[in-house]
């Protein structure tokens, strides 16, 4: 979350952190921005999930006990898990580059385009994480066969260092063991649904591949692939079960085919794998030259949020 777009309130203390911002709000937490004293003595900045006083704390535990098994460079850390005051909370790393959604808002309004080679390497960085997440495995090896369920951007976040990482595990679904809410197969946000978590059916890693494949055609074209954001849920469902995909002739062919294929209707003919997706846009890149570093990012996206001061 952007420092500039906090909601400050007043310190208070919520166990061992001070509460600084009210950052925003889901379904099952609130998010704050906090401080703590770590053991070194210094002051660490962390982002607070704490659980609303109305959803089952089983429901939340799932997410904290998720985040700990998971740790790579390209998902959000769990740093300690706890409760105070009655509620239970997720401390995790705060990352003050701000969401994805948030850069797509700020180039909106100064009506520029998101550049294709960032917007390339940003997918293809969410897409390390996710196939690690799919490979998960539980503490003693066995397969997690885990699925994120709510990809979009505004679940991608960017560090200070211009790394890329995705985020929210709430409404992520095991198909080996009980992990995820019962209901959670229609959770997500609404243009990102695949066909089949429109229907409450079982998802697969192919569906969150759809999900990233709408995200993708969202930063290429600057609009989502089926509905509008003012359309009611009748009509985008709609839209995203025929999933009838029209590109733009402006995008590069190429990246229009790895769109076709992670965007198509039916589970069997979509990437199987977040691997055979990057490697596509991978050989995208390389060939464009258009290769992104994290330096590359931390500078454009230093550009981007200057344009909000």
């Amino acid at each position: 979350m952007e420092l500039g777009k906090v909601i400050e309130i007043p310190s208070r203390r919520y166990g061992t952190y001070r509460v600084r911002a009210r950052l925003g709000a889901g379904g099952m937490a609130e998010v704050f921005l906090a401080e703590v004293v770590d053991e070194r003595g210094d002051q660490q900045s962390v982002a607070l999930k704490l659980m609303k006083r109305d959803v089952p704390e089983e429901v939340f535990a799932n997410e904290a006990d998720l985040m700990g098994l998971l740790t790579h460079p390209n998902l959000v850390q769990r740093l300690e898990v706890g409760h105070a005051f009655g509620r239970p909370f997720i401390a995790m790393e705060f990352l003050i580059g701000g969401d994805l959604r948030e850069v797509m808002e700020s180039l909106r309004q100064q009506k520029q385009p998101f550049p294709v080679g960032m917007a390339v390497h940003v997918v293809l960085e969410v897409l390390k994480g996710l196939s690690y997440f799919h490979q998960a495995k539980t503490r003693t090896g066995a397969p997690l066969n885990l699925v994120h369920g709510d990809v979009n951007p505004a679940n991608v976040f960017f560090s200070s260092e211009g790394e890329v990482k995705l985020g929210d595990f709430g409404v992520a679904k095991s198909r080996s063991v009980d992990i995820g809410p019962a209901d959670g197969n229609a959770a997500g946000k609404l243009h990102y649904l695949s066909p089949e978590q429109s229907r409450g059916e079982a998802l697969a890693p192919a569906s969150d591949l759809f999900s990233v494949g709408v995200m993708l055609y969202e930063l290429l074209v600057g609009t989502v692939p089926f509905g509008a954001d003012g359309d009611d849920t009748k009509k985008v469902v709609a839209a995203i079960r025929s999933a009838k995909l029209a590109v733009p002739e402006s995008v590069d062919k190429s990246l229009a085919q790895a769109l076709h294929r992670a965007l198509a209707p039916e589970l069997k003919s979509r990437y199987r794998t977040a691997g055979e997706l990057a490697g596509d846009l991978f050989r995208f890149a390389l060939d464009s030259g258009s290769s992104q570093s994290k330096k590359d990012v931390q500078g454009w996206l230093e550009g981007v949020l200057g344009l909000l001061v």
